[in-house]
């Protein structure tokens, strides 16, 4: 398509997900779909896939006014339009049929780093997959999932994730100001940010922020929830009810939960209050929060080994000493994952309550690692090369 107005020649992209959805997966396909707008050689329209839950309500506000409003003009494909790429984004159902015209670009994460059943669309082997179909997927650690299905290297397109560097940004204003509506101005402050789901660690990480309480009393625990979406809070209330009862009172005394949907902006405001960010994950096909707290000037312990090793460094990320252990799918179905050293999750955030000035400094170092190599314009860049090279 050529514009005769300009003579510029228009690539045909069509990305199907969700929008007005605090899930990682509308972000995703929000955040690329916002740089893509940007464009003018490219012809966007977007399909809105159905919701996996009734009781999931679209959710305004993540994004600025301005951007929503770039979001909600995004027009759905004319029976005449023929996109020269698809690109779809179905959490933990990648939709492998091979597209109407062009080339189709299937998003996947496959946190255990293998395709369950309800994970193959009902085949066997990629070598059902028409070969005009290939996978995205955010790091290497869930690359491999595809490899053992049978998809070649060629195939298979690593592209991180990004932040917003205008929203996710070190800001000494906005974190005095969150630090002191969350009463914690003094205190050193741990924080989370997920489902609270298994894989995110939570029972490692609530076991070893009660023994770093042992020694370090002036501390806080600082935890984000996504309840609209996954019952974080009661998955909180059942890993601290698994704790001894001294531990679980001490834990409760200096334990903050916010489960609300949160804008970028507010997000970025909380991430900005930690000291540290923690994520004693066990799978994860990226870690999103990770990278936001990065971006944030805030410095992460996270485990070794898994997906977050694509973007963190030694020089502002401490890794915990991790293990391979088996995840289980289902009653017949397993999958990698890791298990963090409790020991050594316990011992790096004792350091980093001690060391407070070096912490500050390894955010710095943070925050410039994220502006440089991980903005949404920057993997979306990377993207295009791959849907529609020119």
């Amino acid at each position: 398509m050529t514009s005769a107005v300009s003579g510029t020649v228009h690539r045909r992209l069509l990305v199907e997900g969700w929008r007005f959805l605090p899930h990682s997966y509308a972000l995703v396909a929000q955040a690329h779909c916002l740089c893509i707008a940007r464009h003018a050689d490219v012809d966007l329209r977007f399909v809105d896939l159905p919701f996996y839950s009734k009781a999931w309500k679209p959710a305004r506000g993540i994004f600025e006014p301005s951007e929503e409003q770039v979001l909600s003009d995004l027009r759905a494909p004319e029976p005449s339009f023929s996109p020269e790429a698809t690109f779809t984004l179905r959490p933990e159902r990648p939709d492998f049929r091979a597209p109407r015209s062009g080339r189709k670009f299937a998003f996947g994460t496959a946190e255990y780093r293998v395709l369950a059943e309800h994970n193959r669309s009902g085949l066997r082997s990629a070598a059902e997959v028409a070969g005009t179909v290939d996978v995205v997927t955010p790091s290497h650690w869930t690359a491999l999932a595809f490899e053992r299905f049978g998809f070649t290297p060629e195939r298979i397109h690593v592209v991180p994730h990004g932040v917003d560097p205008l929203v996710f940004r070190p800001d000494e204003a906005s974190r005095r100001a969150t630090r002191e509506a969350l009463g914690v101005r003094d205190a050193f402050v741990y924080l989370s940010v997920g489902a609270m789901t298994w894989n995110k660690g939570l029972d490692v990480l609530l076991a070893a922020f009660a023994r770093v309480i042992e020694s370090e009393p002036d501390i806080r625990l600082v935890l984000k929830g996504t309840d609209a979406l996954y019952p974080s809070r009661e998955l909180v209330g059942e890993v601290l009810g698994d704790l001894p009862a001294g531990a679980r009172e001490t834990v409760i005394a200096r334990l903050i939960y916010e489960g609300r949907t949160f804008s970028a902006k507010a997000l970025a405001g909380l991430l900005r209050a930690a000291d540290c960010y923690v994520s004693p994950y066990r799978a994860e096909g990226f870690n999103m929060p990770v990278l936001e707290a990065m971006a944030c000037g805030v410095p992460v312990l996270c485990t070794a080994g898994g997906a977050c090793d694509d973007f963190t460094d030694p020089a502002f990320a401490q890794r915990i000493r991790s293990v391979p252990m088996p995840g289980r799918l289902s009653e017949k179905e397993t999958g990698d994952a890791l298990e963090p050293d409790l020991e050594h999750l316990v011992e790096l955030m004792l350091g980093a309550a001690r060391q407070r000035e070096a912490m500050r400094q390894a955010g710095v170092h943070a925050a410039a690692h994220a502006a440089t190599h991980f903005t949404w314009e920057a993997v979306t860049d990377q993207l295009l090369e791959r849907f529609l090279p020119r």
